[in-house]
């Protein structure tokens, strides 16, 4: 009987452990997804405001703003890919499908 209760201590608290790791990884990667998908709308933005403004007299400013989003863009993807190969997110990060992103193929596509 001590035995069972030892196993069935042991198993709560294994079970406790791995939920309570699995949702502070799953916070802490969609808080950066959720920022980074916040950003690229951003980019998408400003992207489209220079569009309309490459033949104007804002030319610059607009310029200004789109290399400032992309720069944004691309520290946030940096950090976000940085947090998801931390050794404590892998494991949870490949589970619930959470992938690296490569801001150089997501630019290149949206040109091409």
């Amino acid at each position: 009987m001590p035995t069972f209760i030892a196993f069935f201590v042991a198993g709560i608290c294994a079970t406790g452990f791995v939920t309570i790791w699995f949702t502070t990884a799953y916070a802490e990667l969609s808080a950066k997804r959720n920022c980074l998908a916040d950003l690229d709308k951003q980019l998408r933005f400003h992207e489209g405001l220079y569009a309309r403004a490459r033949d104007g007299p804002d030319v610059e400013s607009a310029n200004g703003m789109l290399e400032t989003s992309r720069m944004l863009c691309r520290e946030a993807s940096k950090s976000y890919n940085r947090i998801l190969h931390k050794p404590m997110n892998l494991i949870p990060a490949l589970l619930m499908g959470f992938r690296a992103v490569d801001e150089q193929n997501k630019q290149d596509k949206k040109r091409g």
